[in-house]
């Protein structure tokens, strides 16, 4: 890292590390350039999690308006630059009032409704496609958790299960126009700085339907009348760039990508307690949360089928 930075002209001061579960080795930089003071994130790529050095490379034209990305290298080890863009959302959002929460995820919807307007006919990215993989992780860290601890309960698994298979998940075919997705915008990975909303954590995006970023985007939000909203006024946002998505099509879309992510974060937040990141007290809360979610949506597309 330092023989990089000297190669920018970029005399280091000092290094701290960031801890946290991350997908890689991350130090928060203060350095001298140009004799001026400057802030930086240096980020080290873990094996086999280095998909976002070629995202960026396929899409750089893309991705950096979105980012704030200094420097990639390529050759070993891996490694990206950013500028340091302070706290993410997610720091301080779960203490704030309804309408600051409001404000906050609709800068976040306009921010991905740019990235969402954007032409995706030219870029080589992957194309989203949903599986059984989250239902599987899902499935084994909730078996760990039992294994671990009382107060679970078996009904969790089986509300899984029972969502996968009577929708057919893994073999859904999202129905909106696809679009270029981030694939990962969940309030961890997006940042307020100079006025303007920045993304980090590429290495997910994708070609896909518009609502894999706003259900995951979803995933911080855990207040009824706030997860409503939330798909409101993305389409708000959409309609005044002139795009308008069928009624069917989106919500179908959203039912069944918003039960894949539950179930993806789920086993996430299980993983982030393992690890001592959460409390008891907090997996508990959120798994009786996102739970409660998967039955209702189930229920929701199960009765927008049989009508």
């Amino acid at each position: 890292m330092v023989r990089r930075l000297r190669d920018m002209d970029v005399e280091l001061l000092s290094k701290e590390t960031i801890g946290g579960a991350h997908a890689g080795n991350i130090s928060r930089i203060d350095a001298l350039s140009e004799k001026k003071r400057v802030q930086y994130i240096y980020k080290e790529f873990a094996d086999e999690r280095n998909q976002e050095v070629e995202i960026h490379r396929k899409i750089a034209d893309i991705v950096n308006p979105f980012s704030r990305v200094v420097r990639i290298w390529d050759d070993p080890p891996q490694a990206m630059l950013m500028w340091d863009l302070g706290s993410p959302i997610k720091t301080g959002f779960h203490t704030q009032s309804s309408d600051e929460k409001r404000r906050s995820i609709g800068d976040v919807l306009t921010r991905l409704t740019s990235l969402h307007c954007m032409d995706p006919v030219q870029t080589k990215l992957p194309v989203h496609q949903l599986s059984s993989e989250w239902r599987d992780w899902c499935l084994d860290q909730l078996g760990k958790l039992c294994s671990r601890k009382s107060w679970t309960r078996p009904e969790w698994e089986r509300t899984i299960l029972e969502a996968y298979e009577r929708l057919d998940i893994p073999h859904y075919q999202t129905k909106c126009p696809p679009v270029i997705t981030h694939g990962d915008p969940h309030l961890e990975n997006v940042f307020y700085k100079d006025d303007e909303i920045w993304f980090i954590d590429w290495e997910w995006a994708a070609i896909g339907s518009p609502l894999r970023d706003v259900t995951i985007l979803m995933q911080d939000v855990y207040e009824d009348e706030l997860i409503t909203s939330v798909p409101e006024f993305y389409l708000q946002c959409m309609r005044e760039c002139g795009i308008i998505l069928d009624d069917d099509d989106f919500s179908s879309d959203l039912g069944y990508l918003y039960i894949d992510h539950l179930t993806m974060m789920l086993a996430w937040e299980v993983e982030k307690y393992f690890e001592g990141y959460l409390s008891e007290k907090g997996i508990r809360e959120i798994i009786e949360w996102k739970i409660g979610e998967i039955e209702r949506v189930q229920t929701e597309v199960m009765d927008r089928k049989n009508e």
